[in-house]
């Protein structure tokens, strides 16, 4: 049961995170500006939900890697938001496929890294990711 919540979860994250950029991409914001105007609207948006579940987490928290994160989520939304900003509605689709393989293959990455090999089921999909970035950008 709780697979089935994880992966419900997985897939509204999928939605919503493929809903916000392409609002975004017609707001007329530039990169930087409309990467600060989501971080406002976001924060305002999770802050009563991370308030109704406690803060008791913020005490053994690992904070570098919160740091890490942050820093690597700045870096990200940064540029995405600079890719959103200068892209036209007819190419931002193309762009977004190429960050969403190269994100996939980042986490496919990090989980044969975690897993101690990488199998021939995980190669396989990395050339039909490189392969489907291709023709999806063509």
């Amino acid at each position: 049961m709780i697979m089935n919540d994880l992966r419900v979860m997985a897939a509204l994250a999928g939605i919503f995170f493929g809903l916000w950029p392409l609002f975004m991409n017609r707001s007329g914001l530039t990169g930087n500006v409309s990467s600060a105007a989501f971080c406002v609207a976001a924060f305002i948006g999770v802050l009563p939900f991370a308030i109704k579940s406690g803060v008791a987490s913020l005490a053994t928290a690992n904070w570098l890697m919160v740091a890490f994160a942050g820093l690597f989520g700045a870096l990200g939304l940064l540029s995405f938001n600079g890719m959103l900003a200068g892209s036209s509605i007819q190419n931002v689709g193309n762009m977004f496929v190429l960050m969403t393989v190269v994100q996939i293959v980042v986490a496919s990455v990090y989980q044969a890294m975690m897993n101690g090999h990488v199998s021939i089921d995980k190669i396989g999909g990395y050339v039909a990711a490189a392969m489907a970035a291709y023709l999806l950008l063509r």
